[in-house]
């Protein structure tokens, strides 16, 4: 008497499966298709493809930027290909990402030596010193084109990997996250603060005026015809309605360094003044690189109103790491990072709040061994890895490969 009551079950188990397996064939046709089609927008930063269980897709967008005008080594303008070569996209999507390589922000640029100047004046009379690409309006033009593609690639929903290049590209690629938000933090892991001006600088090299120019710190009388209106003047310079300055400034107070310890004098004073929180290398030794990267966005949350910070941009100097690890590069300085410490704290950086934007720069592998450059090629690799961490964790994968022995300290040339 039970039997007709037993098929209508049985019936309608089968048709209830049925609609669970042709749900199922519509969410993964639906997520080829968002992951395939050539028109589709660019995702959102860490937001996965679809919402399906177990997808990992994550937009990283690889930039070249092979400027070597701040600075008077050649070589470091042939990174970005050498990186590229190298396999560094692919090393990004094995974590996980949807890394797309959007090619070079513009052809490459070889080194402007600064124009020779005197030595100082007295303290009391303001003299501009003459820098790299003085009379030279294209590679000015380079950083402002490199703004560009990081604000497209940004508002994209992407997050920007700027491949250097000499870290004056960092004019261009904090410039650009500024505009996508100008509450953006810093935390800039170099050797050197690259807070000079042309008023004190020694050398002329752009590449240790970097965070001075997107602060605008520097005066941009400093250039001539103009070259760096697009980030140095202000609202009341235009008198055109139309052309009123959007390029907003880094505020001096969402800045930490780690892993200083060659400062100018001129740039310590700076650093003092304005209240920027400085790591050295030897304080991520002592205090441990954990410990320094919780300190450090304790100081951005104070900065940001007792909130996590909206956006962080990481500026990564191969320079930041000690000699023994990284030596093709063209101001290596002793006594640095070693690469677990770098990873440590990016890790450690990566569980309070997410890297929405990074630099890697200063790789020059023309100013070591060609036997060695293999294996200072991997350890850049490795920092990019470790800037980016796999794709939707907050703990990535460990990466301790070291290089070791290999090159000795060069002059210091900035």
């Amino acid at each position: 008497t039970n039997a007709p009551a037993v098929t209508r079950i049985r019936s309608n188990l089968v048709v209830f499966l049925f609609a669970v397996f042709v749900r199922a064939l519509l969410v993964v046709a639906l997520d080829a298709s968002s992951s395939t089609s050539s028109g589709a927008p660019l995702l959102q930063a860490g937001v996965p493809t679809s919402f399906s269980r177990g997808s990992s897709k994550y937009l990283a967008a690889v930039l070249g930027a092979p400027n070597a005008a701040g600075q008077r080594r050649e070589g470091v303008e042939r990174a970005p290909s050498i990186l590229r070569a190298a396999g560094i996209v692919n090393d990004i999507r094995a974590l996980g990402w949807d890394a797309r390589d959007l090619g070079d922000a513009h052809e490459p640029k070889p080194p402007v030596p600064s124009p020779p100047h005197g030595p100082p004046g007295p303290p009391t009379v303001s003299r501009v010193r003459k820098t790299n690409a003085w009379r030279d309006a294209d590679a000015a033009a380079l950083h402002e084109m490199v703004a560009r593609r990081v604000h497209d690639a940004k508002t994209s929903g992407a997050v920007p990997l700027i491949l250097g290049g000499d870290h004056s590209v960092a004019i261009g690629s904090i410039a650009g996250a500024l505009r996508d938000d100008p509450a953006l933090s810093v935390i800039w892991i170099d050797a050197h603060a690259d807070v000079n001006t042309p008023q004190v600088s020694e050398t002329g090299n752009l590449h240790g005026m970097s965070l001075a120019m997107v602060a605008g710190l520097a005066d941009r009388a400093s250039w001539p015809d103009g070259a760096y209106d697009w980030l140095l003047k202000d609202d009341d310079d235009f008198h055109d309605d139309r052309v009123r300055r959007v390029q907003p400034r880094l505020d001096p107070r969402r800045l930490v360094y780690v892993g200083l310890r060659d400062v100018d004098p001129p740039e310590a004073d700076r650093i003092a003044n304005l209240g920027i929180k400085a790591f050295t290398a030897e304080r991520v030794r002592s205090l441990g690189a954990q410990r320094v990267a919780r300190l450090a966005l304790d100081h951005l949350r104070v900065a940001n109103g007792g909130d996590a910070p909206t956006s962080l941009h990481v500026s990564l100097d191969v320079d930041s790491l000690d000699p023994t690890r990284m030596n093709a590069t063209g101001t290596p300085v002793p006594d640095g990072l070693e690469l677990a410490d770098v990873v440590d704290f990016l890790r450690e950086t990566r569980r309070g709040t997410a890297i929405t934007s990074a630099d890697l720069v200063e790789l020059n592998v023309e100013v070591v061994d060609e036997a060695t450059r293999g294996g200072y090629v991997d350890t850049a690799k490795g920092l990019a890895r470790a800037l980016l961490g796999e794709a939707g964790c907050a703990e990535p994968a460990r990466d301790n490969k070291a290089v070791t022995g290999w090159g000795v300290t060069r002059e210091k040339s900035s």
